[in-house]
């Protein structure tokens, strides 16, 4: 359903891109990017630790499931409306993306209809979305479990109060917790997870994803260059297409 929909804002959208060589290469490729949210969330409550081997497991089965769905409909819509217009059979079936992770009964169908999409997935960071439906953003964990909020507009004076991410908040809720250093050890965050786990979580998606990942880790303050340089080689020893760091309380913020 969803690549149908997504096939569906493209149509939609081709006339209203600004410039005409935005209209051919939209018309000529059909990119969409089909993607997920919510994951750390969706670990916690299946009781796993982001980064742990079963929830890279867990992550492994749905990535996979997701783009051979995603590669079937795309098929199936080629199918009724043709395939992509600069699509090459020979070009896709020499892909080792494609001979890697792709069943053999959706391949027969691809080789028989083409695709209707030159790429179909992609996982964004989904800031504005995530923030919107208070869960976690992309494949990052949640940032921290819990943040200080000031108001001064309520008040005579700024007032200091203490929020808690949704999902603890809610975890917290139901089981009478009511400091958040009684929560179990799968809720780690952004602020506290080793930058080894976030890495490993990257390479399993990108395994099954066909263009690009947004994904930054964040490090405490007290990182050092070698700390920075051991990320990098680390992410490119995994063969990670890409990799944003940022560091707390850096000059940027």
């Amino acid at each position: 359903e969803a690549i149908i929909a997504l096939n569906e804002v493209l149509d939609e959208g081709i006339e209203l891109h600004p410039l005409e060589e935005q209209k051919i290469s939209v018309d000529k490729y059909r990119q969409i990017g089909l993607g997920v949210m919510g994951i750390a969330d969706m670990l916690l409550k299946l009781n796993l630790k982001y980064g742990s081997d079963e929830s890279i497991n867990v992550c492994d089965f749905i990535a996979k499931n997701m783009l051979n769905e995603a590669v079937k409909q795309s098929a199936l819509l080629a199918k009724e409306k043709g395939a992509f217009k600069e699509y090459k059979e020979e070009d896709i079936f020499k892909s080792p993306f494609f001979i890697n992770n792709v069943n053999e009964d959706i391949k027969e169908l691809v080789k028989k209809y083409g695709l209707r999409n030159s790429q179909l997935l992609t996982i964004p960071p989904t800031g504005s979305i995530s923030t919107m439906l208070g869960i976690s953003g992309g494949i990052e964990p949640i940032f921290n479990l819990s943040y200080i909020r000031k108001t001064e507009s309520l008040h005579d004076e700024d007032v200091y109060y203490k929020v808690y991410t949704p999902i603890v908040k809610e975890y917290m809720s139901i089981n009478n917790i009511s400091e958040e250093e009684d929560l179990p050890d799968i809720f780690v965050s952004a602020m506290t997870l080793n930058y080894k786990e976030r890495i490993k979580m990257q390479q399993i998606w990108q395994k099954y994803i066909d263009a690009s990942i947004s994904s930054t880790i964040n490090i405490p303050y007290e990182t050092t260059v070698e700390d920075v340089y051991e990320i990098y080689l680390n992410a490119w020893k995994a063969g990670l297409k890409g990799l944003t760091i940022f560091r707390d309380g850096c000059k940027r913020s």
